[in-house]
């Protein structure tokens, strides 16, 4: 989806994915997708780009409730980390990637 920023035949659009319970903005761009063959064939590479920082973000979470000093510190880290892995899957279902 994409959003026209200076009213409707505006040449600056916000790229996003809605979701139900949220937006995820993806970048500020031109009508740039709409030239690739198949027409945004290369918003493909947005939403992996996405999921690609989704799965670093969970790799620190995991490293940070390996390395906590604290019980709560560890439950802390646990629990970002199941909040990324299901915003993982439900991205992934969503793009159509399982």
């Amino acid at each position: 989806m994409h959003l026209h920023l200076g009213g409707n035949h505006s040449d600056v659009l916000v790229f996003l994915i809605q979701y139900a319970n949220k937006v995820v903005l993806l970048e500020t761009n031109t009508h740039v997708h709409f030239r690739t063959q198949p027409a945004g064939k290369n918003i493909l590479a947005l939403n992996q780009s996405w999921l690609w920082n989704l799965e670093a973000e969970m790799h620190d979470a995991l490293a940070s409730a390996a390395a906590a000093a604290t019980e709560a510190e560890r439950r802390h880290a646990e629990e970002r980390r199941d909040r990324v892995i299901a915003s993982m899957a439900n991205f992934k279902k969503a793009a159509g990637l399982e």
